[in-house]
């Protein structure tokens, strides 16, 4: 009589292109924070189709990289938050030169560098509370803006206004 050998069975994860096992499921021991990130990652693909209905550019972020819309003259990242916005913004509605802006917004303007074609890069804020319409600030490198619009000769930096006023001056960035 035959002893059997027991069987080994493989991993059944599939391997990444890099060979790479694929991603093990995580078990947060915080509910408080697996919540604020489902909640997070749902305000987040919320606000990237409220863009796309609003503003017209094509929404592509879940292809991974740091554009998450195309539109005809932008590649846009958006940001949202539920916090209000700061006293600077929140004044802001007409096209406003910043010789600066945050980290917050320059950091991700870098990032779609190398992306998205020939396309302008624009960082749009949306600050988003419950019983209160959403308000959007756009971000836009001056010189960008100025080649498609002209205006006012400022020099290097950034021009900030309200998503109603992108959309009057501008109109639907739709492909």
């Amino acid at each position: 009589m035959t002893d059997e050998l027991p069987m080994h069975y493989p991993d059944e994860s599939p391997a990444t292109p890099n060979g790479a096992k694929g991603a093990r499921p995580r078990k947060s021991d915080d509910p408080v924070k697996a919540r604020r990130g489902k909640s997070a990652d749902r305000l987040g693909k919320d606000q990237e189709r409220r863009i796309e209905r609003v503003y017209g550019p094509r929404k592509v972020g879940e292809y991974g990289d740091a554009v998450d819309h195309l539109g005809r003259d932008f590649k846009w990242q958006a940001k949202a938050t539920r916090k209000p916005p700061p006293l600077w913004l929140a004044a802001i509605d007409a096209p406003t030169w910043r010789a600066t802006v945050p980290k917050w917004i320059e950091e991700p303007m870098f990032h779609m560098l190398g992306i998205g074609g020939m396309r302008r890069p624009l960082v749009i804020r949306s600050h988003v509370h419950q019983g209160v319409p959403t308000r959007d600030w756009l971000f836009v490198i001056w010189r960008d803006w100025y080649r498609l619009h002209g205006g006012d000769h400022y020099g290097y930096g950034y021009l900030v206004m309200s998503g109603s006023a992108f959309l009057d001056l501008h109109g639907p960035d739709a492909a």
